[in-house]
């Protein structure tokens, strides 16, 4: 059970690192920042070092490791648990007639929860890079079915979280 929800997560971190990394690649053409590279001092500099500007951004963005395009994906994989799990507690919470009062402590503990499951199942050691070299390898079928899980856990998380707001309590 536990090695489906981490492959899951995974899976689900995947595929919004590969949109976050087409969505950089699509917007480079109208990336400000690129016209740097235009400027012929900047251009010889980066032929003096033997690259040019755009690997040096594209490397800034899709780096596997340390790149923002895995920032972004790991920030919203977190964001996206801590919202389905403080719609779970406010419908518990509500469920049993408010035992606990709304205060910052409850809000605190999800995010911390949240966050906390994401780092074992995903980046504690690095764990996504040996399922992102088993992710590369499916098929195209497979890369469908998981990008359509994806939306989907996306989308039914925002939905959830929406929909709890009815059972918030003061």
């Amino acid at each position: 059970m536990i090695k489906k929800v981490e492959l899951l997560l995974n899976a689900i971190h995947y595929c919004w690192y590969k949109a976050d990394y087409k969505r950089h690649l699509l917007t480079n053409k109208l990336n400000p920042f690129m016209l740097l590279g235009e400027i012929p001092a900047v251009k010889r500099k980066f032929e003096q070092q033997g690259t040019s500007h755009k690997e040096v951004v594209n490397g800034l963005w899709c780096d596997e490791r340390f790149g923002f395009s895995i920032k972004v994906s790991g920030g919203g994989l977190t964001i996206i648990m801590f919202m389905l799990i403080w719609a779970v507690f406010l419908m518990l919470n509500s469920l049993l007639t408010h035992p606990i009062g709304f205060s910052w402590k409850p809000f605190l503990v999800c995010l911390g929860l949240a966050f906390t499951i994401c780092h074992l199942a995903v980046f504690q050691k690095d764990r996504y890079m040996s399922y992102f070299r088993q992710f590369e390898k499916w098929t195209s079928q497979q890369k469908l079915k998981f990008g359509l899980l994806a939306l989907s856990f996306t989308v039914g998380g925002i939905a959830l979280f929406i929909y709890s707001f009815r059972f918030l309590y003061f």
